[in-house]
């Protein structure tokens, strides 16, 4: 194919649809317009603004935990970008392969005279900052550096341990017109692959974390309180938690709500608009990234949300199921264990004719044991 001149942004846009990509989440800021441009110009990419920088982060997570592809995330410089840095840190501890993409205003020969307009302070050196937590965090000097920085973002997400990658892009570099030849599909050779596998009787397939499967079918380490809510949904749910002690590792406070978010979405795409999604989470990480059911109520992702809270933990006065409902989402408190059962029925019908997340509010008695 002869080479075609296009803004530099949607070469990479291109190559992220290439990999596989069909959607991607972000907080939107002036500075990445470019690349929400060249999104709408090459179309099959869908976008999910979150509420918090570090959701984003969380969703793609989720995503590509379950869709087996490296997850994108986007999102402006500056202290926005600065909130990456714990979903960055979860991704590279549980080596989930992560594309994340910072905007910033133009810092090139391209960029406009005059100081910068939606930079008022000093932004934090961010590739100092992700060093520490990614494989690679690359800042673009050069327009024509954008499709090699890409592909390459996208192979050393997978490749050996997958884990994050961070591509910091100023916007008037984004926007400039390059010379641009797709050449050889990336994903040629991985096609190629499949199509001889098909014909093998007993392929080998590799699972773990290689295969970024954590989040598969009925994710259940043991018996125990997970076992019985994975009984209560059945074999069709995927049970999302990072609650320590619960399941095998735990994320970041407050991970499980995006997470989920990312898992329906990679679920819906590949048609299992059945499976039912389901996330355990107690009443300490539940706020911190609450604000994402609001996200997950404006585009119809559904699934239940089960917090544990202590019946005996008397200085935590929140109405979670009023929280909820304020974020446009239904909620039910469980107090009576002989309630839980037809609480789940409820919910489970209630998140799939609304298409939005249901709570569950399961209230134990829970002993601490502090030494």
């Amino acid at each position: 194919m002869a080479a075609q001149r296009i803004p530099a942004i949607q070469a990479a846009v291109q190559i992220m649809k290439d990999e596989g990509v069909d959607i991607a989440f972000g907080c939107p800021g002036a500075a990445l317009l470019p690349l929400y441009a060249a999104m709408e110009e090459v179309g099959g990419i869908e976008h999910l603004s979150v509420r918090h920088e570090e959701a984003a982060t969380h969703m793609a997570d989720g995503w590509a935990r379950t869709s087996g592809k490296a997850g994108v995330a986007a999102v402006a410089a500056g202290p926005g970008a600065a909130r990456l840095i714990t979903g960055l840190y979860a991704a590279q501890q549980d080596a989930v392969p992560l594309v994340c993409i910072t905007g910033r205003a133009g810092a090139g020969p391209l960029r406009p005279a005059g100081p910068p307009r939606h930079e008022a302070y000093r932004p934090p050196d961010l590739l100092r900052l992700a060093a520490p937590v990614t494989k690679r965090a690359e800042r673009i000097e050069d327009p024509a550096r954008i499709p090699g920085a890409f592909r390459e973002a996208f192979r050393i997400a997978r490749e050996g341990r997958p884990g994050p990658v961070l591509i910091d892009v100023p916007a008037d570099l984004a926007a400039a017109e390059i010379a641009y030849d797709p050449g050889q599909e990336p994903l040629a050779g991985f096609r190629s692959a499949r199509s001889v596998r098909g014909g093998a009787v007993r392929p080998p397939v590799p699972a773990g974390r290689a295969d970024h499967a954590d989040l598969g079918r009925l994710h259940i380490p043991g018996p125990g309180a997970l076992a019985e809510i994975a009984e209560l949904f059945g074999a069709d749910s995927y049970v999302v938690s990072g609650a320590a002690g619960v399941c095998a590792r735990s994320g970041p406070p407050g991970w499980e709500v995006p997470a989920a978010i990312g898992v329906r979405k990679a679920l819906d795409a590949r048609g299992e608009r059945g499976a039912e999604v389901v996330v355990v989470i107690d009443r300490h990480g539940f706020p911190f990234m609450a604000e994402e059911l609001a996200a997950a109520a404006q585009y119809e992702v559904p699934f239940v949300l089960i917090m544990l809270t202590s019946l005996d933990h008397h200085a935590d006065f929140t109405d979670h199921v009023k929280l909820v409902e304020a974020y446009g989402c239904a909620g039910r408190d469980v107090v009576d264990p002989a309630e839980l059962r037809s609480a789940a029925e409820w919910a489970r019908k209630e998140a799939v004719s609304t298409r939005r997340p249901v709570l569950i509010e399961v209230r134990v008695a829970i002993e601490v044991r502090v030494a």
